[in-house]
């Protein structure tokens, strides 16, 4: 600690809090100017952030904060925080949210300068230019999250994003398809590259990184279950990416019908045949839904090839995560507890559920109410 009580120094101010003193580099005049800051934690820690401090400066690496420019916080914020706590995948879509709407309008503007009125004309922007709600709400909860990090690390005193105004989210209907659709769709996709996947899409409810991301271990054919433990996603710069599902909902259970059960014993079927046609160059990694050489399925592929067989046959326009929501739909239409087809799902409440698929309730609803005045009336 020599060179750190030299240069620079740590007082405590109350239990648990320290103040650390350092001179920052030398200004255009060449004065130093004399930097203090706020650490939460022990003394230790503080005395680790003081050396971290000095080393910043001894690399030119120190940025004043009261010089520091909203770029600059928030790529601090994705090299500590986010890169600490976030998976892959989401940082991928922080970066991308930072780098075309942030850097290049308040991305020059100093942090302790920030405003509310100066978030708010980049929503509006936003909104003019023709971008949705939802695109400006996930800006602002972006914006939100940095910021408040900013005030733990004592770098801002108020959040700037608290007063700024962003759309309300609009809760759209969510697209699927009538019950004939849907079976005319996994009539003509059967037998084509994706058509089993698809047919697991529409009895499980899955969603497009948990299926490819599914393995033979995490399914019990005898017991007729499978385990939603992994996702996969295609992450640029890395590949594919295997990671644990990112919410506790999402890691869950199901029951599989029958007809699910039998559709995995004919894929594992296959799978055997192609492992023996390709011999030893056979890519032994363990997914339930691969390619005839046993590699793994890149997400984005069965989306495209989604759109492909929509478009070939003229079918109604849906996403491959429609699927998804047909398969919703339908279970609350069979009349199936909302709870069930939510905990199904892997929403992390009820209430998410319901919200999404409003629409196919009222319906349930009066038949509800039909049912117990069918049993005031002693009828079954």
């Amino acid at each position: 600690m020599a060179k750190a009580k030299r240069q620079g120094g740590i007082t405590q101010r109350s239990k648990g809090s320290w103040e650390i003193r350092f001179n920052a580099l030398p200004d255009g005049s060449g004065k130093r100017k004399r930097v203090t800051a706020t650490f939460k934690g022990t003394r230790k820690e503080a005395e680790k952030r003081l050396r971290e401090k000095l080393a910043e400066i001894d690399n030119n690496k120190h940025v004043d904060k009261s010089k520091e420019t909203v770029s600059q916080f928030m790529t601090r914020w994705m090299d500590t925080h986010v890169a600490m706590k976030c998976t892959l995948r989401t940082a991928q879509g922080y970066h991308g949210y930072i780098q075309r709407y942030i850097d290049p309008t308040i991305g020059s503007v100093i942090l302790q300068k920030l405003t509310s009125i100066q978030i708010d004309a980049i929503y509006a922007e936003m909104m003019a230019s023709g971008l949705s709600n939802t695109t400006v709400v996930q800006l602002h909860r972006i914006l939100r999250k940095a910021l408040s990090w900013g005030i733990e690390k004592n770098v801002l005193t108020s959040n700037p994003a608290d007063g700024a105004t962003p759309p309300k989210k609009r809760q759209h209907r969510m697209e699927m398809w009538d019950v004939p659709t849907i079976s005319e769709f996994l009539r003509l996709s059967h037998g084509t590259r994706f058509g089993d996947l698809y047919n697991f899409a529409v009895l499980t409810g899955l969603r497009r990184s948990e299926i490819c991301g599914l393995k033979w271990e995490s399914v019990d054919l005898t017991a007729g279950s499978l385990s939603v433990v992994a996702v996969l996603h295609r992450i640029k710069g890395h590949g594919l990416v295997e990671v644990e599902p990112k919410t506790t909902g999402s890691r869950r259970s199901l029951d599989l019908a029958s007809e699910t059960i039998d559709l995995l014993h004919s894929i594992r079927g296959r799978q055997n045949l192609e492992r023996l046609e390709y011999g030893p160059v056979w890519k032994d990694t363990g997914y339930v839904f691969t390619h005839p050489d046993g590699s793994p399925l890149i997400p984005d592929q069965i989306t495209q090839d989604f759109a492909s067989v929509i478009k070939k046959y003229g079918l109604p326009h849906l996403t491959f995560h429609g699927l998804r929501h047909a398969h919703a739909t339908l279970s609350l239409k069979a009349g199936i507890n909302p709870k069930i087809v939510s905990e199904a799902l892997g929403h992390s409440k009820v209430g998410i559920t319901l919200d999404l698929y409003s629409h196919v309730l009222p319906n349930m609803q009066k038949e509800a109410a039909q049912v117990v005045a069918n049993l005031l009336k002693g009828e079954s």
